[in-house]
C-alpha cells in the first residue's frame, strides 16, 4: 500500500513540475499488481522475475500488457 501512495505523490509532483520524468517501478512486478501500479503512476514496468520464472514468459507478456491496458 506504501508503494502506490508514494507513487501518486511522485507523479502528483512530476506533473506539478512539468517535468517528462518517467516512474520505473523494477522489483516485484506480478500480474497481481501491474494494474494498480500504472493506475497510481507507474510508467515502466521490470517484472523480470515474474515473466522469466513462468512456464510461458511470451504468453505471461502478452497477459501483462492485457492487465495493464483494461
Amino acid at each position: 500500500e506504501h508503494t502506490y501512495s508514494k507513487i501518486e505523490k511522485l507523479k502528483e509532483l512530476i506533473i506539478r513540475k512539468n517535468t517528462s520524468t518517467i516512474i520505473e517501478i523494477d522489483g516485484g512486478v506480478t500480474d497481481k499488481n501491474a494494474k494498480r501500479l500504472v493506475q497510481a503512476g507507474a510508467d515502466v514496468l521490470v517484472a523480470g522475475n515474474f515473466v522469466f520464472k513462468a512456464e510461458n514468459p511470451t504468453q505471461t507478456i502478452v497477459d501483462l500488457k492485457k492487465i495493464i491496458t483494461l
